[in-house]
């Protein structure tokens, strides 16, 4: 009863509290002609744009802090992508933003803006492993500390295998989903797209863990998933210059034929990979732990 008290406590903070000041920090940037549409590097002013990047993330890596301490680091994780998410909702269009700016130079600056929240994402999970306290136990999946590393660069091949697996689920469902770059549009991309890259992260982790139960070797990580969802906002800046027709980019944000990685916002593809990936991941968990009642009882 205490768990599920402080689980509904540490999400009004995020969602009604940090959440608004994020999405605050990112309403108040201008776009490069004055308006209200801007990312935090294609804006006005990207100096000013990685001061408000770096508080959402100071102000998500609060809010996952307190969860990860007081509930669990998996909750950490969902808590500090719902404050970035609220950064996502209070950010500019991204298509509006893009044809205030020129073409290329927009989308370079989009990219680079993607690099950055991948470090912040990255240094935001480690800080929350540090704070959880927690040596072992499920949320084991989410972890990013010194052996989780080592784990990682002992199996290279298989986790650059499930960033691929994480890039490319995302980036096929943003497609289908997002129609327009309307904020609500994006973050609900960004969650789905995520959400089915941890389902099936989630298959290929259970039954590498199901090969090597015997063995004793460490379960794999879900982290690389998770970092492959968030380099959509590298890639998909990158593969808009070089796609067929991507001299007229702007025409296709007019005419509402931009692909959905296109106008995604870094944001929202990170809130999105944070609170998607490890559902995904759930769903998979329940489904094997089903399984394995079943087969006992049988």
């Amino acid at each position: 009863m205490k768990t599920v008290v402080w689980i509904w406590i540490v999400r009004v903070i995020s969602l009604c509290v940090l959440g608004p000041i994020a999405g605050g920090l990112m309403s108040s940037l201008r776009g490069v002609d004055g308006s209200i549409h801007a990312t935090a590097f294609v804006s006005g002013s990207p100096i000013g744009g990685l001061i408000a990047l770096v508080g959402v993330f100071f102000l998500a890596m609060v809010g996952g802090g307190l969860a990860s301490k007081m509930v669990s680091l998996r909750e950490g994780v969902l808590n500090m992508g719902l404050v970035v998410a609220w950064g996502a909702w209070g950010s500019g269009r991204v298509g509006e933003a893009l044809r205030g700016a020129p073409e290329t130079g927009s989308l370079v600056m989009l990219s680079v803006e993607g690099v950055v929240v991948v470090v912040l994402s990255l240094v935001g999970l480690v800080v929350l492993t540090k704070v959880s306290g927690q040596s072992e136990g499920r949320d084991d999946c989410v972890r990013l500390d010194g052996s989780a590393v080592g784990n990682i660069r002992a199996n290279i091949a298989t986790n650059g295998m499930l960033v691929g697996v994480g890039l490319v689920m995302s980036m096929v469902v943003v497609w289908l989903q997002v129609q327009s770059d309307l904020s609500g549009q994006a973050v609900w991309g960004g969650f789905v797209g995520a959400a089915g890259a941890g389902v099936l992260g989630g298959m290929l982790l259970k039954n590498h863990s199901i090969k090597h139960e015997r063995s004793g070797e460490a379960e794999l990580s879900l982290v690389p998933v998770m970092v492959g969802v968030i380099l959509g906002a590298v890639v998909g800046p990158m593969v808009s210059m070089v796609m067929p027709g991507g001299g007229k980019i702007l025409d296709a944000i007019a005419s509402g034929d931009a692909p959905g990685w296109m106008v995604m916002s870094s944001l929202a593809w990170t809130g999105g990979a944070m609170i998607g990936t490890p559902i995904g991941y759930s769903w998979v968990e329940s489904s094997v732990a089903r399984q394995q009642v079943q087969s006992a009882a049988a």
